[in-house]
Order: structure tokens, then C-alpha cells, then sequence
């Protein structure tokens, strides 16, 4: 049973992750919690109240307006949809809600070109900040199946409790996991060739490794990904400091990583 959290501020952009959660995590012992957030007025004026009053309506209608969008989708009459419009920043608020919910994953989606432009600065702030999976969904990204995985690894200790998402979706699709360690061109150092990382999937899975050199950490992986026709990218938490340019627009938003293949990014 996983719960998935999905914010949305009712674009079609927000709409196309929801419905790539449905196609990859399934509907089938899924809860869905839709949050709406939205920058709550100063209290202690009655103008003020009623106006804070006003935009929470606002938002109830527009959820409701959304939620029958979802359940037009081919998956969306089945799922177990939970709905919140609550005041706040998207970052602290869904902070609150995955521990209230005991949330598994966030999806959030992005346009693509524009990197993590749907949401603004604050996207790359809950990826950063996430004590949970998120997952980030490009425009173009078009759910087929999960054929091929494609892990970054750092040959650190990894620890098993932060691949759980990971294994499940891997072992239930038999993806094929391509374990890539990033040889930065500037370092002296060599890979060991042994990985941690393994040993938190699942035994049984088709697991391969390769190393790759490269300066430009988010681009090398960028390029083998759609080398070996990934259907996800993933990294820990602990990697982000190695891949700035996955959060900023630059040339690095043209980069497959932001175009078409999905990004779960696993927590610390």
C-alpha cells in the first residue's frame, strides 16, 4: 500500500504528472493526496479574512474542477483520490502533509524546457528539502513501462530503507537496472568496481554496471540515459550537489533529463 502526494496548481502540466503516477505506481492499493497550496493574506482585518476566505474557496472549486479532469483519464475513475486546499508555501506545507500522511513519494511535473519552471524556485526546494522520494515528471515524458533504470552510483554506502521505492517499482515491472558510476575526467581517483547499491535491490533483478567519464556530472548521465533508452533516472539525495544543472535554467534544461525522462530523486 503506498501513499503518492501530488501537488497541482491545476495546469496541464500538473495534470500529466498525476497521470503518469497512475500508469507507473498503479491504482490498485494507491492513495492519491492532491494538495492545492496557496499564500495565505495577513491576518486581523476583516478585509483581509474575508479575502483569505475567499482564495480557499477559490481553490476548493478549482480542486473539484481538476479532480473531474483526473477522473477523465484512462486510470483516473479507479483511483483513491484524498484532496486539500490548505494555506502555506508548497515546500513547508508538504512537509506537514508527508508526515501526516505518511506520504511514500511526491510527483511533481515540470514543462521541460523551462527545467523546474511549473512550480518556480520552490520545485527545486522541495526536491532538495524532501524527507521522501520525489519524482519529476517532464512535459514529454510519455509512461510506456519500466524497461530500463538507470541508477547513478556513487560506490558509497547506500542504505536499504532509501531504495524501497526503488525496488518495488523495479521488481514489479522487472525493469533492468543499470547501475552507472560518473568518473569525473579531473579526478586521479578510480572506481573501486563494488557497489553498495546492489545490494539494496532486490535479488533476482537484472542488474548492470558501467562506468562513464565525464566533467559535467548531470550531462554525462543525461546522455548515456538516452544512450540505453531509459525510462527513469534515479539519484539519492546526497547526489544533488553534484548536479546543479538539473536545477536551474541553463543549457543543462535541454538535457533529456528535463525533456522526456522522468527523474525520482531517492531520499538521504
Amino acid at each position: 500500500m503506498h501513499t503518492i502526494l501530488l501537488p497541482t496548481d491545476f495546469s496541464d502540466q500538473a495534470l500529466h504528472a498525476c497521470a503518469f503516477a497512475f500508469d507507473l505506481f498503479g491504482v490498485t492499493d494507491t492513495t492519491y493526496v492532491l494538495v492545492h497550496t496557496y499564500l495565505d493574506v495577513l491576518p486581523g482585518y476583516d478585509a483581509m479574512v474575508d479575502m483569505s476566505g475567499a482564495q480557499y474557496a477559490d481553490g476548493v472549486e478549482a480542486m473539484a474542477g481538476f479532480v473531474e479532469r483526473l477522473r477523465q483519464l484512462p486510470r483516473g475513475r479507479e483511483a483513491v483520490l484524498v484532496t486539500h486546499v490548505v494555506p502555506g508555501p508548497l515546500t513547508s506545507s508538504l512537509a506537514e502533509l508527508c508526515t501526516e500522511q505518511r506520504i511514500h513519494a511526491i510527483v511533481m511535473g515540470t514543462q521541460g524546457a523551462s527545467g523546474l519552471a511549473l512550480f518556480g524556485s520552490n520545485a527545486s526546494a522541495v526536491v532538495r528539502s524532501s524527507k521522501v522520494p520525489v519524482l519529476v515528471v517532464p512535459a514529454e515524458a510519455h509512461y510506456t513501462g519500466l524497461h530500463t533504470v538507470l541508477l547513478a552510483d556513487d560506490q558509497q554506502p547506500t542504505h536499504a530503507q532509501g531504495m524501497d521505492l526503488l525496488a518495488h517499482l523495479t521488481e514489479r515491472e522487472h525493469a533492468h537496472v543499470v547501475l552507472a558510476h560518473v568518473r569525473r575526467e579531473s579526478s586521479a581517483q578510480q572506481a573501486t568496481g563494488l557497489t553498495t547499491a546492489r545490494h539494496a535491490l532486490p535479488l533476482g533483478l537484472e542488474v548492470s554496471t558501467v562506468q562513464v567519464s565525464g566533467t559535467d556530472v548531470a550531462h554525462t548521465l543525461s546522455s548515456l540515459a538516452e544512450r540505453i533508452g531509459a525510462d527513469l533516472v534515479v539519484v539519492q539525495h546526497r547526489h544533488l550537489g553534484l548536479l546543479p544543472g538539473l536545477f536551474h535554467t541553463s543549457t543543462a534544461a535541454q538535457l533529456a533529463l528535463h525533456s522526456r525522462i522522468p527523474l525520482l530523486v531517492l531520499e538521504a
